[in-house]
């Protein structure tokens, strides 16, 4: 019998094919002329040179009415349409739907019939079908394509007859990068498709045993991580929310799997990581008379912001942001300073919102959360929500 969450899927999949023929005809062209501008666009320094700066504003009228055109028609569409149909939940980084892919394919595996298997081989080929033809991710969907790809072809495997791997032209190439840094430079400078990069600077953090990581390109696009700051507090707001994005949306909260690596030595590692492509000084551990500060952002001596990374778990949280970043914004010279506080589940948070509120902190747009809560794995999960 075919289950209500293997029902769902097969519809999404009909839902794909429904639209393949618009897909294909309509927006592929758009992908392509995409491709070129953006290739364009990254070749352009636009904080260098004002030649730049003008180009890059002209190709960027250009792309984003195009982009606009890929997000109604195709992105939201297919996103609302998977989270209709239970398959996504809503989180930003989509993991839930290697979770729900995964957890109802182990639960068939055990419950299906016979007459089944039909039913599934040709829903296996419809999906293969709509992959190879439109051989695309639509600049939006890249990472919901390969979660779908990796988690799909283990229901889809278990029904065929054959040795051959059907899904091998869609699965993400791994690439080994020696850092973030490298990994997120290569993405910009030639965004590819359905690509995973294996980063051993943080695997080896947490022996994780050769995790990867998934740029998502759509955030990569809408986000870019590097653009024209006026303020060293300006620059500091920027670098922390990329922390942030890191993170919560693109899996970074890896680096602290296990309580060993949930500490601030490692938060300053990642912290690091994200730190390039700036036009400012970022330096780490500057002890100037009353202990190291974390980071300083600064641009000469007149334009200096502290950066302090903390976490919500510590036991001196209150007494430093009481008093702590005030010594260290006078040792530094500077009145500005921006505060990272990480948490790695909901009592922590909790805790960190109560000591916030307690010091009238809790308005303030310099001290931003972070959730480092390590989500659950699609193998895992035993009885997924799809």
């Amino acid at each position: 019998m075919i289950t209500k969450e293997i029902q769902n899927i097969f519809e999404f999949i009909t839902f794909l094919d429904s639209n393949k023929k618009d897909y294909i005809q309509k927006y592929l062209p758009i992908c392509e002329e995409l491709e070129k501008l953006i290739r364009q666009r990254n070749q352009l320094k636009p904080n260098d040179n004002y030649r730049d700066k003008h180009k890059y504003d002209i190709l960027q009228e250009e792309i984003s009415p195009k982009f606009d055109i890929l997000l109604s028609n195709i992105y939201y569409p297919v996103m609302d349409k998977l989270s209709e149909l239970k398959i996504w939940s809503g989180d930003q980084a989509k993991s839930s739907i290697s979770n729900n892919v995964s957890s109802a394919a182990t639960n068939f595996k055990s419950t299906f019939e016979s007459d089944d298997v039909p039913v599934v081989i040709a829903y296996k080929n419809k999906y293969l079908n709509f992959r190879r033809e439109t051989n695309s991710g639509f600049f939006t969907l890249d990472l919901v394509f390969s979660l779908l790809d990796r988690h799909l072809k283990e229901l889809f495997d278990y029904f065929k007859d054959s040795s051959e791997d059907e899904f091998d032209a869609f699965m993400a190439e791994v690439i080994e990068c020696n850092s973030l840094e490298e990994a997120i430079r290569l993405h910009q400078e030639n965004p590819p498709q359905n690509k995973r990069y294996s980063i051993p600077a943080l695997n080896a953090v947490n022996n994780n045993g050769g995790e990867t990581l998934e740029i998502d390109r759509y955030e990569m696009l809408t986000h870019p991580t590097s653009r024209k700051t006026k303020s060293s507090y300006e620059e500091a707001i920027h670098r922390i929310k990329l922390l942030k994005r890191f993170i919560e949306n693109n899996n970074g909260n890896r680096a602290f799997r296990g309580a060993e690596n949930q500490n601030e030595s490692v938060f300053q590692l990642v912290f690091k990581s994200i730190c390039f492509d700036s036009n400012w000084d970022i330096n780490s551990e500057v002890d100037n008379g009353r202990g190291p500060v974390d980071f300083t952002i600064s641009r000469g001596a007149m334009d200096k912001t502290v950066i302090e990374l903390k976490l919500a778990k510590s036991s001196k949280l209150k007494q430093n942001l009481q008093y702590q970043v005030d010594i260290y914004k006078k040792a530094n010279h500077t009145e500005q300073a921006v505060i990272a506080i990480l948490y790695f589940n909901r009592a922590q948070r909790e805790r960190a919102v109560k000591i916030l509120k307690e010091l009238n902190l809790d308005k303030l747009k310099n001290i931003i959360l972070i959730d480092g809560e390590e989500k659950p794995s699609a193998s895992n999960v035993k009885g997924g929500n799809l």
